[in-house]
């Protein structure tokens, strides 16, 4: 396959690939590009922009609307009335599939992994907003079980129950979604006269999977960092495997190999779901230069890898990057004692 120097013109094929793959309309995209000059001055470095996908709309936005429109695109194929998915206690993607699954008139039913909290805060309290039915298992082999059980009661009753973790577009869907999210922004960074040194994002493969993938198909030559918040998975291989199957899905004779995948994993912290200390220093700074809200679990670790690079000297004030804000906002809730002032002594 050819590939051109990157201009939006020539996206347009790239466009009409997935516009192949069938998907329902939820997210509202494309999602802004700004600028952020304070958030650069006081790191001293590069020009910076936020995308910012925490602003698609249905449910307080989030990244997993975008892949939402193809994973129960797929759903809607078996005609169900109510879909079924487990997921972790303060899940992002919970929330979410709630509202997009009111948005398509379907009742939603959440196996989530935990014990229901004394407070109900964050997502969880979304969740109840939202009309879900809200189960709680202790073990991913109990969330499983009950998964099924939920099903079978469903069917029983007359129901048409669709388990969304068996949907066959889950990874895949992901990867999609960020290569439309990639040419948003080197249309938008064209519109700025300028381009990408280098995409930042938290990632554990999948949306990342499909940046890797869109950077290769325009050529456009910038690095995509990806900022792990979970030791669950090896991302590289995970993400190279999910946009080689990504590929495959568009009719592409494309390889991406692990060498290609660049992700960081010193950001961890304490362990998933646990906010860091850079989190919580990233989270602050955003807020108080930009007004921009991350939250300390995912979005705020990605962010404090990227500060860290730039803090260690890995670009110019010539490089351009973009931080791909996915959402997470209402988890600062659940950690509301981190934001008060006495919290914030020393910082």
């Amino acid at each position: 396959m050819m590939l051109h120097h990157p201009t939006p013109s020539n996206f347009q094929w790239i466009r009409d690939r997935i516009a192949q793959v069938p998907r329902v309309k939820i997210a509202i995209t494309p999602t802004p590009l700004e600028e952020a000059p304070n958030l650069s001055k006081a790191l001293g470095g590069p020009r910076i922009f936020i995308k910012r996908d925490d602003l698609t709309g249905v449910a307080l936005g989030g990244n997993k609307l975008r892949n939402l429109e193809f994973r129960l695109a797929r759903t809607m194929a078996e005609s169900p009335d109510t879909v079924i998915v487990g997921l972790d206690l303060q899940s992002n993607s919970a929330r979410q599939t709630v509202g997009a699954c009111n948005k398509l008139g379907l009742r939603t039913i959440l196996v989530l992994e935990g014990r229901r909290p004394d407070v109900v805060q964050g997502n969880l309290l979304m969740d109840y907003l939202l009309g879900a039915e809200v189960h709680f298992a202790e073990t991913r082999d109990e969330q499983r079980r009950l998964l099924d059980t939920l099903a079978e009661q469903c069917r029983s009753a007359g129901g048409r129950p669709h388990i969304l973790n068996d949907n066959p577009m889950f990874d895949v869907a992901s990867a999609l979604a960020y290569i439309e999210t990639t040419l948003e922004i080197l249309d938008g960074l064209d519109a700025a006269e300028t381009r990408p040194t280098a995409l930042y994002m938290s990632s554990s493969g999948k949306g990342q999977a499909g940046i890797v993938l869109a950077r290769r198909l325009t050529n456009a030559g910038f690095q995509m960092q990806g900022i792990t918040a979970t030791d669950e998975f090896h991302v590289p291989s995970r993400t190279a495997a999910i946009a080689n199957e990504t590929a495959a899905t568009l009719g592409l004779d494309i390889v991406i190999a692990e060498e290609e995948i660049h992700n960081d994993d010193r950001f961890v912290g304490a362990g998933y779901g646990i906010p860091s200390d850079e989190a919580i220093e990233a989270t602050r700074l955003f807020a108080r230069t930009e007004g921009v809200i991350l939250d300390p679990i995912y979005t705020g670790k990605a962010a404090a890898g990227m500060i860290r690079h730039i803090r260690e000297g890995r670009y110019t004030k010539d490089d351009v990057l973009v931080f791909v804000h996915t959402g997470g906002n209402p988890a600062v809730f659940s950690w509301n004692q981190l934001w008060l002032p006495e919290a914030n002594q020393g910082a």
